[in-house]
């Protein structure tokens, strides 16, 4: 463990910055300000698969060719969750250079409809044609030639969970040809300026990619962007978890960063986009910032950008790859003390059956609370659709339907009524069957510990305090003292959901709700909702024994008399 965090402390280094062009940024603020103006005015409402997405489209499209260049459109449907099966569009504009690599410049274009700020892009779209107008053609002289063909994709549902950054990303061409590609949204916002690095995989930008970010922008804002918090970047890696349209590129290893502004409500990726006095100024200073990053990148040497998880610290980063050592070795005192605590169990012939029993029971029912929120996503209940993230203003929050909700919350209320007639404390249980019941559910929270370790090492930070704050619950001991520890040991999950809400705008409920909603659309796993379902029924039982309300199963008798499930299938039969 000390060689893992001396290895974690080395590696924090600072990083490289590429060169900055001897050309000084020509980007217009107020030009590109009167066309984000122009957009929200003319299509106020720009829903995916929506008429007037539709002619924003045809808006952008028409904006660039006016400047004489070509853009090609890409039309697919796509079923996203709120909106159902609607029709979507890129438009890619191509400007050739010397090479095949490209650089690849992002804005969404669509927006959640006129009563929501959130997720609106007029100034990134605005700044996407305001940089292709460096690059037109032109009058007199020579045309701009970069050394690395730029493309610049003008993206359709950013606002609901990045679907045309996904498609691009895994279909096109230019994107597999991308040394690196940088996302412009929310650029008018009236917050300081933020670089989103999250991705849909355990993976980051290239540090250097980042790091030329930052100072392009500080040397036309006079202040460095902010970063993710390292709470967040742990909990982004651990889920993993990316609102902006970066995490798609991210998720192919595709070098990517978002620059936004970071706006009052703390998301992260879901901008509000009012152009303002103030905004004009922000939008020119992030508009020249962003044009020479790309021309740092194309005078760069080599070939992409790698993709390599880091932590950052402003000017510095640690490198993953000490990270997740130092996670997996952290789990190594806990499975040795596990491992102590069952031989000793044995050897004392602790009632190790009755234990296994009734955390069994309580698994079953937290699958079937797994198979409720299934059936609510068929019914209706939680969202559904492509697997990618909700936008915060998603309906399950917005318009939380409660109906069925309350119904699916007694359907699992009758299941546990029904489990536990078998797990009913019907006498004072004696500290051997206490310790026996511990001991098991810290043997389930061990296994999905060690596959956590194998398959998502990032992962155990939610995990690891209730490793070791449970391995330590006395079952003898006062009151107070479980249930200090017992919180303790809930302190990984309820950190995250607390991040989470702090990272979208929405409240500790929402999360949980949120999080779910994501399970249920594919973003998060099922192996991954499998291992949580897991955790929280050997939770339940680490609760049981800190609350003073364990019981082995069937009151320990052996062999226990057939449960609810047995006894209706021998009726059957």
């Amino acid at each position: 463990m000390v060689p893992a965090l001396l290895a974690l402390l080395f590696s924090i280094s600072t990083t490289g910055t590429l060169p900055r062009s001897s050309l000084e940024p020509l980007f217009d603020g107020e030009n590109a300000a009167t066309l984000a103006r122009t957009l929200s005015v003319e299509y106020p409402s720009r829903v995916p698969g929506s008429e007037g997405a539709r002619q924003a489209a045809r808006w952008y499209a028409e904006t660039v060719r006016a400047l004489g260049l070509t853009t090609d459109e890409d039309v697919w449907s796509e079923d996203l969750a709120d909106l159902g099966e609607v029709e979507l569009r890129n438009v890619v504009t191509v400007v050739p250079g010397r090479s095949e690599e490209t650089i690849v410049v992002v804005a969404h274009r669509d927006n959640a409809g006129t009563g929501r700020p959130l997720g609106d892009n007029a100034s990134g779209t605005a700044a996407l044609i305001e940089l292709a107008r460096g690059f037109a053609p032109q009058e007199f002289g020579p045309d701009p030639l970069p050394n690395r063909t730029l493309v610049l994709v003008s993206t359709d549902a950013g606002a609901y969970g990045g679907a045309g950054a996904e498609r691009f990303a895994s279909t096109s061409p230019l994107a597999r040809a991308a040394i690196a590609v940088v996302v412009l949204d929310g650029l008018g916002g009236s917050g300081p300026p933020h670089l989103a690095i999250a991705g849909d995989r355990p993976v980051s930008p290239a540090r250097a990619l980042v790091r030329t970010a930052a100072v392009r922008v500080e040397e036309q804002v006079g202040s460095m962007p902010s970063l993710p918090s390292l709470p967040t970047q742990l909990f982004d890696l651990g889920m993993p978890f990316a609102a902006g349209e970066q995490g798609r590129f991210l998720g192919h290893d595709i070098a990517a960063v978002t620059l936004t502004t970071q706006q009052t409500n703390g998301s992260d990726g879901y901008v509000g986009d009012v152009v303002s006095a103030v905004g004009v100024r922000g939008l020119g200073q992030l508009g020249r910032a962003t044009e020479a990053l790309l021309s740092s990148l194309d005078s760069s040497l080599g070939g992409a950008f790698r993709t390599p998880d880091s932590l950052f610290f402003a000017d510095r980063a640690a490198s993953g790859w000490t990270v997740r050592l130092t996670l997996v070795l952290a789990v190594v005192p806990f499975a040795l003390g596990l491992v102590d605590l069952i031989v000793r169990g044995r050897r004392r012939r602790l009632p190790f059956r009755p234990a296994l029993r009734a955390l069994r029971a309580r698994i079953g029912v937290a699958l079937i609370g797994g198979s409720l929120i299934a059936i609510g996503a068929l019914g209706g209940v939680f969202p559904t659709g492509a697997s990618l993230p909700l936008p915060p203003f998603t309906d399950i929050l917005d318009t939380p339907p409660i109906g069925g909700l309350i119904l699916l919350v007694s359907a699992f209320a009758v299941a546990w009524l029904l489990a536990r007639r078998r797990l009913t404390r019907v006498r004072p249980t004696v500290p051997e069957e206490r310790l026996a019941g511990l001991a098991v559910a810290l043997a389930a929270i061990g296994i999905v510990a060690v596959v956590l370790a194998v398959a998502k090492p990032y992962a155990l930070v939610f995990v690891l305090p209730s490793l070791y704050a449970w391995l330590w619950l006395p079952v003898e001991r006062r009151f107070w003292q479980r249930v200090v520890l017992f919180a303790v040991g809930l302190a990984g999950p309820v950190a995250a959901l607390f991040i989470l809400g702090d990272e979208l705008g929405i409240s500790i409920v929402g999360a949980v709700l949120y999080a779910v909603g994501l399970a249920t659309v594919g973003y998060v796993s099922l192996g991954s909702a499998l291992l949580a379902l897991v955790w929280l029924a050997a939770a339940a039982q680490v609760g049981a024994v800190a609350f003073g309300r364990y019981a082995p199963y069937a009151d320990g008798v052996e062999p226990p008399p057939p449960g609810v499930f047995r006894s209706a299938l021998r009726r059957v039969s």
